[in-house]
């Protein structure tokens, strides 16, 4: 899709189709997305899936930004800690990865909750084995 077609889109219309794009695999049209929401109107959930693709993508600096963006907007956020602990894993930087395991551990409490396990809580175990995935491929 062009960046036209996404900027006559509201931003939750748009974030629904960048997160339909990384669940599918498609990096590259997620990543697109998600770069067409104003900085200023990204979730912080945005800027974390943004880091997953980046991470996809083989962009561990860019994943890097994204997550620090997340993490401006919610220093608690436990996926932001985790792909934040990967980009940096990504570029050689392990104690600064650790320290930021660490904190996505200690943030299980930060997860939004619905009505019996929410969304992000079932998807948390799916992307620590996408994380444990990328480090063993190191």
């Amino acid at each position: 899709m062009s960046q036209h077609f996404y900027s006559l889109m509201p931003q939750t219309s748009i974030s629904a189709i960048a997160l339909a794009h990384l669940e599918t695999g498609d990096y590259h049209q997620a990543q697109q997305a998600f770069q067409s929401i104003p900085d200023s109107d990204r979730t912080v959930d945005d800027w974390v899936n943004q880091a997953v693709c980046a991470i996809h993508l083989e962009q561990p600096e860019a994943a890097l930004v994204a997550c620090d963006r997340a993490l401006a907007l919610n220093g608690n956020h436990p996926q932001a800690w985790l792909f934040k602990g990967v980009a940096l894993h990504r570029l050689n930087r392990y104690d600064e990865a650790y320290a930021c395991y660490d904190q996505a551990s200690n943030q299980p409490d930060q997860l939004p909750q619905k009505s019996g396990k929410s969304s992000w809580y079932s998807r948390l175990g799916a992307l620590r084995g996408v994380a444990k995935h990328i480090l063993q491929a190191n």
